[in-house]
């Protein structure tokens, strides 16, 4: 397994079949209080090239953001954020003891090159319009962030059943700086082997696509050396699976897990 640190990474670098150019889905919370019983608590949804700073809103109708308590996804109402570049939404907690799961997810729009540029739509709808279609892809996107991680709680390790999804089978209770993270990931339920980026917030955030660190995947399991203390996410994606005739060419997968190291 490979490991790279910060200094042999390459600004902007391109991921193969990745969809580099797509922006990435994170969740961040507003505050840095910890979540209370009973308390509402406000989060965002991020877009960005650039880690865990906001460069767009999502289209709203095609994300979904909750907490997941016992087991089950309980979905939030969406605030678009046009001033801060982000979509809004409370949680209320009713556990405070352990870790706390948010999820958001986006169902991708069509994303066609053409002659005339990029455009959203499927290509069969682009080409009735008497446009050139070079390419058609799809971008789902699945974030998890945990938060008021528990040295004793085994929530952080739930499988929500996610395309594409990052699992922590290191408690990020236990992590701190100069540790490894170490996390499973799953495609389609089956172990994933490819790259995984990670950075915290502040590493870089005048970059696109730029990690504090980068690694492979090897039979769905990878470890990420922790360098300082602060907002964590890893990243994992997956390009060029099976599109569907005249929508889409290819699906692409996303995941991001964030979580704080103390």
């Amino acid at each position: 397994m490979r490991k790279f640190l910060a200094g042999a990474l390459i600004a902007g670098m391109i991921f193969a079949n990745s969809g580099a150019y797509a922006h990435e889905l994170t969740i961040k919370a507003k505050s840095d209080e910890p979540m209370k019983k009973d308390t509402p608590f406000e989060v965002t949804v991020q877009s960005a090239h650039k880690f865990i700073v906001p460069e767009e809103v999502e289209v709203i109708e095609r994300v979904k953001a909750g907490i997941i308590e016992d087991g089950k996804f309980i979905e939030s109402a969406l605030t678009p954020d046009e001033k801060n570049l982000c979509i809004n939404f409370t949680v209320t907690p009713k556990n405070d003891d352990g870790s706390i799961m948010l999820v958001a997810v986006k169902d991708g729009e069509s994303w066609c090159v053409t002659n005339e540029g990029g455009k959203t739509g499927a290509r069969a709808e682009l080409e009735k319009q008497g446009l050139k279609v070079l390419s058609a892809n799809k971008y789902d996107k699945y974030a998890k962030a945990i938060f008021n991680a528990s040295h004793d709680d085994k929530n952080y390790s739930q499988v929500l059943g996610h395309p594409l999804e990052i699992i922590p089978v290191t408690n990020p209770a236990d992590v701190k700086a100069g540790d490894y993270m170490k996390v499973k990931i799953l495609l389609n339920g089956q172990p994933y082997t490819g790259a995984v980026w990670a950075s915290y917030d502040g590493f870089a955030p005048e970059l696109e696509n730029t990690y504090a660190y980068y690694t492979e995947a090897e039979n769905g399991e990878a470890s990420i050396k922790i360098t300082a203390p602060g907002l964590w996410g890893i990243r994992a994606a997956q390009g060029g699976l099976p599109g569907v005739e005249g929508d889409y060419d290819h699906l692409n997968l996303r995941a991001f897990l964030l979580f704080n190291v103390k």
